[in-house]
């Protein structure tokens, strides 16, 4: 597959499904203020609270009638994101979408929690948010009537815990192994339709420092990572790795179903 550039400037249907982790508000941010008018963002989460402080950010952020913005509760599986994205491109006032942009990043940061769910109903659960309805909100994005003909470009917002192991995070490595073979699949599957694919590793947030968990544990980044080149790279602001995100995909070019990190190169 060749190297592809993409220019944000267009008519653009935005879905952004996660933005209360550290790296959904400059997602949602950034990508807006760089979409052409006529655009539609679709903002989706389970957290309420943190869902309308978003809209009220991007409200006074934004220039008036830019982008038309809708934000949507996902349901404690996360089930309903179909529903509320065939919801928003009804609502559209735009009747035509030069690029379509699905943005997942669902998820917590990985140092949120230590322990795993211990319960087999609470494993199938999260599998359910992190894996399974991911791909169904995906699958229905790229088969939607009303985005037909549209070029269009998903982001899996991934992290190098796909290929190294983080202690007490099996279930969350292995969905985004899962995760990553399902977009690599779906690049060579649907390139014929103009679907391009980037899977996207922000890096290791500044957030990631020591601190106490949902739980009460505390955590220390050090005493999770098995890889100790990890811990020696740079930390990141979630800016900087939306700026690099962005640049890749404006500036540097990337390859349809590969794999790029923050660490990868450092141009900005």
């Amino acid at each position: 597959m060749a190297a592809k550039r993409m220019d944000l400037n267009m008519r653009t249907f935005l879905v952004l499904s996660g933005s209360s982790n550290p790296l959904g508000q400059t997602l949602a941010l950034q990508l807006c203020s760089r979409l052409a008018p006529g655009s539609v963002a679709l903002i989706l989460d389970d957290d309420q609270a943190k869902l309308s402080a978003l809209e009220q950010l991007l409200r006074e952020q934004l220039k008036p009638d830019k982008v038309q913005l809708r934000t949507g509760q996902l349901d404690e599986q996360h089930s309903n994101g179909v529903e509320l994205m065939e919801q928003a491109l009804q609502q559209a006032s735009s009747g035509s979408f030069e690029r379509s942009i699905i943005v997942h990043n669902e998820g917590l940061a990985a140092t949120e929690v230590l322990m795993e769910p211990q319960l087999s109903q609470d494993w199938t659960a999260y599998v359910q948010r992190q894996l399974y309805a991911p791909v169904a909100l995906n699958q229905r994005w790229l088969h939607c009537k009303q985005l037909t003909g549209v070029q269009k470009l998903a982001i899996n917002v991934t992290s190098s815990l796909l290929v190294r192991p983080l202690i007490h995070s099996g279930l969350l490595c292995s969905c985004k192994r899962a995760r990553d073979m399902y977009f690599r699949a779906m690049a060579s599957e649907e390139s014929r339709h103009n679907v391009h694919v980037l899977s996207y590793a922000p890096g290791l947030l500044d957030s990631h420092q020591t601190q106490c968990d949902v739980n009460g544990n505390v955590i220390t980044p050090e005493s999770l990572v098995a890889s100790p080149q990890i811990l020696q790279l740079p930390r990141v602001q979630p800016l900087q790795a939306t700026l690099k995100l962005i640049n890749i995909l404006e500036e540097i070019s990337f390859v349809s179903g590969h794999d790029v990190d923050y660490y990868d190169t450092f141009v900005l």
